[in-house]
């Protein structure tokens, strides 16, 4: 996959995760409680996934909504430190 679309895919990822936990990413960076270089690291994180596909089966099967990022989420740590601080 070339390195803009493999990019876009887990920006997209990304976001859809912050999505099922309520979170948005967006608004975060807004209010100040999530900078852009660490948006940026996140995506990088997330980029590194060994199991997108695995992700995207959990998105699925959780769009309607969860309180927890899945074990597998290299992003876990962050996303659930900015749901638990509000």
């Amino acid at each position: 996959m070339p390195d803009v679309a493999h990019r876009a895919y887990h920006e997209y990822l990304l976001g859809r995760m912050a999505d099922v936990l309520g979170l948005d990413l967006e608004l975060e960076v807004d209010l100040t409680r999530l900078s852009r270089a660490q948006l940026e690291r996140a995506v990088r994180r997330c980029s590194e996934c060994p199991d997108p596909g695995g992700c995207e089966l959990w998105l699925e099967e959780h769009s309607a909504g969860t309180h927890e990022a899945p074990q597998l989420c290299m992003n876990k740590k962050l996303l659930e430190h900015l749901r638990d601080s509000y």
